[in-house]
């Protein structure tokens, strides 16, 4: 029996491979372990026949008489499954036809389709924006492919522009920088997919949340007006969520202020995190405080005495009204008072209620340091207190001699008196205590001259005999000095003769006189010895010969200097 052994002939022609993308794959022909075998559906086919199934035995190649321009070389025309076949079985031992009739088929599969790669990060989380895809910590990069025929046969990449290299194991992604990874398949006939890029941007830090306390706070005392608000910053793909935590209270997501009206008056603790959008978690934070809902208690007291004289009884002035507050937990920050409906203000220490006499009606408040405020409340209207002398002195002040006001201060010389008074129409004035720019106080006895020149502050305080007191102040400023004169010769002079300039005889002066501190008043000259006149404007006419002049300039306080001027005239 003649034995005919076909081989069927697969001719592998390169490509080669595009730009500096991917590497160069050969078209091919794979047998796979199951027997299949494909063929890339691009390739030519040559078929050739033997007698004998030994690789080495001589073989012929075939050619189509009656469709021999589309057999040499001949192409698959359909993806996937094709066969080569031979009309009537014939029976391998009797050599006789097979009936039913049917035909020998040899199988081949075509494959034209490149394989498909995906990319798979695992449990990471992905955020996209700007066609990039942000990755956080612990991501890791696998790749696997599907081919529907020949089946994969690698997968290969590229990072940051290096050359492809096949993948075998997941890809780490470690330093924090943006990733440039392209990828792809080749099946086992040598399709090659399209390649794949994805921008990669890893982000590995985690948020940075800070909590602040809207409203009221006291270190970590807050009170129920107060808000907590907590917001979180994210210098990669930004903050995703914030949660919290108050007491032992079930996790929640933040996204209002909490609101401290709604937690009880005691002692919390809050934990709070923040977690980007790659799921980068912060450490978790946490935050004590106490919730302080009490207003201060504030107690009232009248403090003092009085006493009498000549028939009428006489406050000593000495009465005091009293507050004492305290406080469950932030301690007071402030008490207010207001006596007989008057403005409310700050206590500070017991204070003198000087306002009126008879039925006092108090009021007042504390606040704590985180604003809770007490209720306003009112003493007992049984405080009636006799105040028959309860203000001091009426003080007063005057000066006798020189004394010049300008630019809102009161200029004095050395010679001016200054006069301290003092009217008490109820008990009488007892004395005047009086100082001099914070020197030690002196009684007042007559008016007295301040010698050393500049600002002086007089502080004076009058005593009546309930020693009730009043103060007056005022400020003045010394001056014994008086204007500086200066004088200038119309022409120049002619030279000098012993020592002496020598002016020409229609020479004219003109004097001026210049005083910083209260101005100038008036001035007068003298010529040689003669009356004293008034400098009006410039003085002419001086006789020839040696002259001697005498000028006096006066200021608005009388205070006085005199220059000498020495010249010739020709």
């Amino acid at each position: 029996m003649f034995k005919l052994k076909v081989f069927l002939v697969l001719v592998v022609i390169n490509v080669t491979a595009f730009a500096q993308e991917p590497l160069n794959h050969q078209k091919k022909t794979y047998l796979a372990p199951d027997g299949k075998l494909y063929i890339q559906k691009e390739l030519p086919v040559y078929i050739w026949m033997s007698t004998l199934p030994d690789d080495k035995a001589e073989k012929y190649r075939l050619f189509s008489e009656e469709t021999y321009k589309y057999s040499n070389p001949m192409y698959f025309d359909t993806e996937g499954y094709n066969t080569v076949r031979s009309p009537s079985a014939v029976d391998t031992s009797s050599r006789k036809v097979i009936y039913p009739l049917h035909d020998i088929i040899f199988e081949v599969y075509a494959d034209s389709k490149a394989p498909i790669t995906k990319i798979d990060f695992g449990e990471a989380v992905l955020f996209e924006e700007d066609g990039k895809q942000h990755v956080g910590t612990g991501t890791i990069v696998a790749l696997s492919a599907k081919d529907k025929l020949s089946g994969v046969e690698d997968i290969y990449f590229s990072i940051d522009g290096s050359a492809f290299k096949p993948y075998t194991d997941p890809i780490p992604i470690q330093e924090e920088k943006e990733y440039d990874l392209k990828y792809y398949s080749v099946d086992n006939v040598g399709n090659v997919e399209k390649i794949q890029r994805r921008i990669l941007v890893f982000d590995k830090t985690s948020p940075v949340s800070r909590l602040e306390i809207d409203k009221d706070r006291y270190e970590n005392i807050i009170s129920r007006r107060s808000k907590i608000v907590i917001n979180s910053d994210d210098k990669g793909t930004g903050t995703k969520s914030i949660y919290y935590t108050i007491d032992e209270g079930n996790e929640k997501q933040y996204k209002t202020p909490i609101l401290a009206a709604y937690l009880s008056q005691d002692n919390h603790v809050i934990t709070y995190y923040a977690v980007d959008k790659v799921g980068n978690k912060e450490a978790v934070q946490t935050f004590e405080f106490y919730v302080d809902k009490t207003p201060p208690t504030i107690i009232e007291e009248i403090m003092g005495k009085s006493f009498f004289s000549g028939g009428k009884e006489f406050s000593s002035g000495k009465t005091r009204l009293k507050l004492t507050s305290f406080d469950n937990k932030a301690g007071v920050k402030e008490v207010r008072y207001s006596v007989n409906k008057g403005v409310y203000e700050l206590y500070e220490k017991p204070v003198f209620l000087t306002q009126t006499s008879g039925v006092l009606q108090i009021k007042s408040y504390a606040v704590d340091n985180v604003n809770n405020r007490s209720n306003s409340q009112v003493a007992n209207e049984k405080t009636s207190i006799p105040y028959i002398d309860l203000t001091g002195p009426h003080l007063s002040y005057a000066f006798k001699g020189p004394q010049f006001n300008t630019r809102d201060t009161v200029f004095i010389n050395s010679q001016t008196q200054i006069v301290l008074k003092g009217n008490e129409t109820e008990s009488g004035l007892n004395r005047i205590e009086y100082s001099l720019s914070g020197s030690n106080p002196i009684e007042y006895t007559e008016a007295f001259n301040i010698e050393k020149e500049g600002y002086s502050v007089v502080d004076f305080t009058g005593f009546d005999n309930v020693d009730n007191t009043s103060t007056n102040s005022f400020t003045i400023k010394v001056d014994n000095t008086g204007p500086v004169i200066s004088h200038t010769f119309g022409t120049s002079c002619l030279r000098k003769k012993e020592g002496l300039e020598v002016y020409p005889a229609h020479v004219v002066l003109f004097v001026v006189a210049t005083d910083n501190v209260v101005g100038f008043k008036r001035m007068t000259y003298a010529l040689n010895d003669g009356v004293a006149k008034e400098y009006t404007g410039m003085i002419k006419d001086l006789p020839k010969g040696n002259n001697r002049m005498v000028i006096k300039a006066y200021d608005n306080l009388g205070n006085s200097r005199e220059s000498e001027i020495q010249f010739i005239i020709e």
